[in-house]
C-alpha cells in the first residue's frame, strides 16, 4: 500500500516572534499587522516571556485604519529600555504573511505522538493532485517531468483572463495525465496500490478569476478515483 506524509491546508494566520521596537513614552509596541479578535498575544522582553498582566492591549487612536487600530501598552514605564521586545500573535485572514489571504499552506505536520501524519487512498490521491498542480516543472531534479508552468504564466502582464485561463487549464490536465501514467507504470512494478489513491478520469477542470479580487485564479478540479469516489480539488493561485 502507498502513503505519503499530509499536508495540513488550514493556516492559523499566527505570527512567530514578530520584533518589535519600544516607543520613546517606553510603554507602547505597536504591531506590524492587525491582531485579530482573541488574538492571543505572547510578548518576549530579550527571550524572556512578560507576563500579560504587565501589560494591556488597548486601541490606538492615533491610526485612522480601523484594522490597525490596538496597540500593546505596559502598564508601568519599561524600566530597561535596551531590552528588545518580540511577539507571537494572530493576525487577521487578508494581512497574514504565510498564506497570503489564501487561508492555506502546504507544509508537513505531526500527529500528538510525533509521528508524521499520512495519507492514504483517496487521501492520498488529493494529495497527489495538489502535489502536481503547484510543482514548478522541472524544480524537482529527481523528477523533471512533474509539475506545471503555471508561475510563468501567473507572472507575464497579460489582460487577456481568456487566454491565460486557457493555459493553464491545459497545463492542469497535461500534468495529471503524467500523474495517471506513473501511477499505471508504478502499478505494473508489482508494488500494492489501492483503487482510493489511483487517478482513473478527469471530469472536469474549471480555471477563471475571482469575481471579488481580480489577481487571485480559482482552479476547480474534479477526478475519480478508481475506488468509483469522486474527489473534488480546489486550488487558488496569485497572480504577482
Amino acid at each position: 500500500m502507498s502513503f505519503d506524509l499530509t499536508l495540513p491546508t488550514v493556516c492559523d494566520h499566527r505570527i512567530h516572534r514578530e520584533l518589535l521596537s519600544l516607543d520613546d513614552d517606553l510603554r507602547t509596541l505597536r504591531f506590524s499587522r492587525p491582531l485579530a479578535a482573541g488574538g492571543n498575544v505572547q510578548l518576549y522582553a530579550s527571550e524572556d516571556l512578560v507576563p500579560s498582566s504587565y501589560y494591556t492591549i488597548v486601541e490606538d487612536t492615533t491610526i485612522l485604519d480601523p484594522f490597525y487600530g490596538r496597540m500593546i501598552r505596559f502598564k508601568n514605564h519599561w524600566d530597561q529600555p535596551e531590552d528588545y521586545f518580540e511577539v507571537n500573535y494572530v493576525t487577521i485572514l487578508n494581512y497574514c504573511p504565510k498564506c497570503l489571504g489564501l487561508k492555506v499552506l502546504d507544509d508537513i505536520s505531526y500527529d500528538n505522538r510525533g509521528n508524521l501524519r499520512q495519507a492514504r487512498d483517496e487521501n492520498l490521491l488529493l494529495q497527489n493532485l495538489e502535489k502536481f498542480v503547484i510543482t514548478v516543472l522541472g524544480s524537482n531534479p529527481f523528477h523533471t517531468y512533474l509539475g506545471t508552468s503555471i508561475a510563468t504564466y501567473l507572472g507575464e502582464r497579460n489582460s487577456d483572463q481568456g487566454f491565460i485561463e486557457t493555459k493553464i487549464t491545459h497545463e492542469i490536465n497535461t500534468t495529471l495525465g503524467v500523474l495517471k501514467d506513473m501511477q499505471l507504470q508504478y502499478e505494473k512494478t508489482g508494488r500494492k496500490v489501492t483503487d482510493g489513491e489511483m487517478l482513473d478520469s478527469i471530469d472536469m477542470i474549471k480555471v477563471n478569476f475571482d469575481e471579488d479580487d481580480p489577481t487571485i485564479i480559482r482552479a476547480l478540479i474534479t477526478v475519480q478515483a478508481r475506488s468509483g469516489k469522486t474527489i473534488d480539488y480546489t486550488q487558488y493561485l496569485r497572480i504577482s
